[in-house]
């Protein structure tokens, strides 16, 4: 592209002539103000008027062009001619009108000096620019650049390879938007206050929004994840087992499997009259192995367990066990829990699965679930009994207690619906007579008497009596499936069992009850977000519209508009990090210490998730609100940007 300026009528044509030779090879694009050469040499014209083309059209080339060169004289188109021819000095006199003119002529030593006045002298010799011709003025025609000729390869290095350079790099935008917020005035720097404190409430709001929407298992969670269960229906023994026996069922307990575990503080003097409850789900030590294990061992026989650290921290942070002392799972291993009418467990081992499982032999998920359907605690001298699930048992596994008991008469319960009573009860409960106990809508028969050491008083029964009579006793069932989905199919067709997931359904349970709370709490930190956003476009406007006439200084210079929207890109970038990083970084360290509050640990997420998302989201805001007035200004032409500073 090139552009005529400032060049005398002779070298505009040789210019021309230049151009018109290149143009019959490449494209030229020309910007004059010469109507009558454009009309010679173009053969495409644009007219632009204010910025914006009038007129687009194929021009019909002139054949002549009337165009008189400056510095050529035609001495026969002078209307008065005349001559002086006298002692051997010849003068030509050209006028083009008949004023008179007084001149004197000195020739001196082969010099010559000449005098007019009231006139301009120029002396016309071969290095003057003035060419005086013989002959009359003739328009200019097609000949004068038709034989005219340019060879661009000659002048064109090849090896040499064009680079464009951009005017504004970003690197270099930055650096001079930092340099600017240096020079900045007082005022202006009291701004930039308002970009800090909107920083820190975005990162407050985001971090604030990922806590509120944040679920964790542990919210509601209450037994093994894989349990489904049948809730609020009793289950028939006969369909019980017949359950029991699917190919697709791994186990199954009676009721919701949870149990509770009484523990014993007494390694302080302060708490050795305390005892709480470790309260969990009862889950299959087959499911685990040593690799799940964070601490302690796998157990090695039916008396000792596995507990899920989840137990140990709900013991820890809620009721009376906050405050007895226990900072860590690793302070309750190989320590024992209880249950009535068994034997002391042993806790072996530690899992992190996030559930409040216990993991034990699966023979003993019976009897443990008939031993804790009602039991006492010692809270510091107060006894409190928490009922379980069904109500108290009458019925024991006579296994159980057989280094307690002593047989004095009859035999042991091994059949089912068989019992063993105390002796002291041999003159009211006949020996192989029925009694009026039932379990599973039989009578007991008593088939022999015991002693106790301990004084017990228990009806003796097999396993399986045991068993029908928690399941008789119990509403619904849990179980640990190998195909859930056909599982949950086969159930509801033959059965008419409603099964659910367990995990699923606790889940949706808990959204819907935190819904309403976690609405209004997103709503107030949406709505500081936005105040926030909309503080800092009122600012990055604020701070553009005193900048109108530089913008419209670098269009009509002609700078690009991507150069101009890469410069305002490199100083917002510097606002952005000299004014928003600095409270992003105080923010999280306030966000970060809170959160270690147990209290408050939910309410924020702080990590480089959240921060990541606040410090992106300030750039690329603070970046197109910056840029939004500028794009409005840059669709005008560079008069309209200079003629107005309060372009909306």
């Amino acid at each position: 592209m090139s552009q005529l300026g400032n060049l005398d009528s002779k070298n505009s044509l040789e210019v021309m002539n230049i151009i018109k030779a290149i143009s019959r090879e490449k494209l030229v694009i020309l910007v004059t103000h010469e109507t009558e050469l454009a009309k010679f040499y173009a053969s495409r014209i644009i007219e632009i008027k204010d910025g914006k083309v009038e007129k687009d059209y194929k021009n019909d080339i002139s054949d002549t062009l009337d165009y008189r060169l400056e510095n050529k004289i035609y001495l026969k188109d002078f209307k008065n001619i005349d001559s002086i021819n006298k002692n051997n000095i010849n003068i030509d006199i050209y006028s083009e009108n008949s004023d008179k003119v007084n001149v004197k002529l000195v020739i001196k030593k082969n010099n010559i000096y000449i005098e007019a006045e009231n006139k301009k002298v120029e002396v016309v010799d071969e290095d003057s620019a003035v060419e005086l011709v013989n002959e009359h003025y003739k328009k200019i025609d097609k000949s004068i650049y038709q034989e005219h000729s340019y060879n661009l390869d000659k002048i064109i290095d090849k090896n040499v390879k064009i680079k464009s350079k951009s005017i504004y790099s970003l690197g270099k935008s930055i650096i001079s938007g930092i340099r600017e917020i240096a020079d900045y005035s007082f005022l202006r720097k009291i701004l930039l206050l308002g970009f800090f404190a909107a920083s820190m409430f975005i990162v407050y709001s985001v971090c604030n929004i990922a806590g509120i929407r944040n679920i964790e298992d542990t919210d509601f969670i209450t037994m093994n994840k894989n349990y489904l269960q049948a809730e609020n229906v009793k289950i028939g023994v006969d369909n019980f087992l017949k359950i029991e026996n699917l190919e697709e069922v791994d186990y199954v307990l009676p009721g919701d499997s949870n149990v509770d575990l009484k523990i014993k503080f007494d390694d302080y003097y302060q708490t050795a009259i305390y005892e709480m409850a470790i309260s969990g789900s009862l889950v299959s030590l087959d499911v685990i192995n040593e690799t799940n294990l964070i601490s302690g061992r796998m157990p090695e026989n039916e008396y000792e367990i596995i507990v899920d650290k989840k137990v140990i921290d709900n013991l820890r942070n809620t009721g009376t066990g906050q405050y007895m002392g226990i900072k860590s799972e690793s302070e309750i291993l190989n320590k024992e829990v209880s249950v009535e009418n068994m034997k002391n467990f042993t806790i072996v081992g530690f899992v992190d699965e996030k559930t409040p499982s216990i993991y034990v032999n699966k023979n003993i998920f019976i009897n443990l679930l008939n031993s804790s359907k009602m039991t006492e605690y010692n809270m510091g001298g107060i006894v409190i009994q928490e009922e379980g699930q069904v109500e108290k048992s009458e019925v024991y596994d006579y296994n159980l207690y057989l280094d307690d008991i002593t047989l004095t008469k009859g035999r042991m319960p091994t059949e089912d619906y068989e019992v063993i009573v105390n002796e002291t009860n041999r003159y009211q409960m006949k020996l192989n007579k029925t009694i009026n106990t039932k379990v599973n809508d039989t009578e007991l028969k008593v088939v022999g008497y015991y002693e106790s050491k301990t004084n017990r008083n228990d009806y003796l029964v097999n396993s399986n009596t045991v068993k029908y009579d928690v399941i008789n006793k119990s509403e619904g069932i849990t179980i640990y499936p190998k195909d859930e989905i056909t599982l949950m199919q086969k159930l509801e067709n033959d059965y008419g069992l409603n099964v659910i997931n367990r995990y699923e359904t606790d889940k949706e349970n808990y959204i819907d009850s935190q819904k309403e709370s976690k609405l209004s709490s997103l709503i107030f930190a949406g709505i500081i977000l936005g105040i926030s956003l909309i503080e800092i476009y009122l600012m990055m406007r604020s701070s553009f519209l005193s900048r109108i006439k530089e913008v419209g200084v670098l269009r009509a210079i002609g700078a690009k508009k991507r150069e101009i929207y890469k410069k305002f890109i490199g100083e917002i970038i510097a606002i952005t990090t000299c004014a928003g990083m600095p409270g992003v970084i105080l923010m999280t360290y306030i966000l970060y210490t809170l959160s270690q509050n147990t209290y408050l640990s939910r309410t924020y997420i702080v990590n480089f998730t959240t921060v990541g998302i606040s410090i992106l989201l300030i750039y690329v805001f603070n970046i197109l609100v910056g840029l939004l007035p500028l794009f409005k200004v840059l669709r005008k032409t560079p008069a309209k940007i200079l003629a107005r500073h309060d372009i909306e």
